[in-house]
């Protein structure tokens, strides 16, 4: 699918949209029960299909595959209360299993194999560029570095409780502590500092890790019902949740969320939550591209939405995403709170196909502003964006 990448300025942007009806970010359901029994770990494989492991209480056995339809089959049946999943650039997928301490390989083929064993309760896997493979020994203080021909050593310790784990760019690794709520980061010498906490920490009991393009950490919180989000100076908000557990879908601020544990980030940026106490799938979709994968580039699966704006809220960039028909007279235009309008831009000569557009909202003020799709003269649909200095 043919892509372009067009670079606007808040300027040629701006007009009036205050008649077009608005969808704002918000929570659903991706999936209820169909065999979900305490889903844990989550991971994704380069089609995008989502792999949940059933922990179920340390007494589950297998690990589902979801295709985006919602699709599901068991992927495998054999492992012993799975927890962390992760696929690596070869397409094999390793599996923790809580409690026999070893690592299982599946190769594309389907062939299961010990890849390593000896750990202490082995929960979130994370790989660095090398090949290594890393665990978070959630019965002890470590977390595992596993070399590709399967040797175990410490990387780090001192923990409580370690849970997700995941490195930025720069090969630092971020471990969440589930019984102290604090946030560690780990440089790839083993230095240990304290990188950022969650208020009341010892209640939050803080779960897996994801980290987006730009620099934010997300994490669920199995103990306040919330999804957090953790600047890359390490500022800790609340991203979606009102903290009371229940079911209710829609805006991040009223949504409810029941015992989140696990989160994964897809190449469209859309967040996967798991639910332990609901056997549940929760996605929030447009929340940011993951580490890796290259606006326009190939690398993305098409999504089926004409309009995506992420991250949002955003401070001065975020990503507008259309996908366009064969058809004349394609315009993204914005309009203020005041719906004043300051201008319109037509994209002329548009493939069909999906386009990305960086926006620089460097000169926004703190408010909430609106964008919309139109082609043909008709509006395609809107989104807010939401500003926040």
């Amino acid at each position: 699918m043919k892509r372009s990448q067009l670079i606007f300025t808040v300027a040629n942007l701006l007009i009036a949209i205050q008649i077009y009806p608005v969808n704002s970010q918000s929570v659903s359901t991706f999936l209820t029960g169909n065999g979900l029994n305490g889903p844990d770990g989550f991971a994704l494989d380069s089609a995008q299909n989502l792999y949940a492991a059933n922990w179920g209480g340390g007494a589950g056995t297998t690990v589902l595959k979801i295709t985006p339809d919602t699709l599901v089959s068991t992927f495998d049946s054999t492992s012993n209360a799975p927890d962390g999943l992760i696929f690596d650039a070869s397409g094999n997928l390793y599996i923790s299993n809580y409690n026999s301490g070893i690592i299982h390989k599946i190769s594309p083929e389907g062939i299961k194999t010990q890849f390593a064993s000896g750990l202490i309760n082995p929960s979130a896997l994370a790989l660095d560029d090398a090949g290594n493979l890393y665990v978070s020994n959630y019965g002890s203080t470590t977390v595992s570095r596993i070399t590709p021909d399967g040797t175990v050593s410490t990387f780090a310790s001192g923990f409580s409780g370690p849970l997700g784990l995941v490195f930025d760019p720069s090969g630092n690794l971020y471990v969440s502590n589930y019984n102290t709520g604090i946030i560690h980061k780990v440089t790839p010498d083993g230095t240990i500092s304290v990188f950022a906490t969650v208020p009341n920490g010892s209640t939050s009991r803080i779960q897996y890790l994801v980290r987006g393009q730009s620099g934010n950490l997300y994490l669920p919180s199995y103990g306040h019902h919330k999804i957090y989000r953790i600047s890359s100076s390490g500022d800790v908000n609340v991203y979606a949740g009102t903290g009371v557990p229940g079911s209710t879908d829609g805006p991040l601020d009223s949504a409810q969320f029941n015992g989140p544990n696990s989160i994964v980030l897809t190449n469209q940026g859309d967040l996967y939550i798991s639910e332990y106490n609901a056997n549940r799938i929760r996605k929030i979709t447009g929340v940011e591209f993951p580490v890796g994968v290259k606006p326009g580039s190939e690398s993305l699966i098409p999504v089926h939405d004409a309009l995506r704006i992420f991250p949002n809220p955003f401070s001065s960039e975020t990503n507008i995403i259309i996908e366009s028909g064969n058809q004349p007279g394609v315009k993204v235009i914005l309009s203020d709170p005041a719906g004043k309008t300051f201008n319109s831009t037509a994209l002329k000569n548009v493939p069909t196909g999906l386009h990305h557009i960086v926006f620089d909202g460097s000169g926004l003020a703190t408010g909430t502003y609106f964008c919309t799709l139109l082609a043909g003269g008709h509006v395609i649909c809107s989104q807010k964006m939401i500003c926040v200095k």
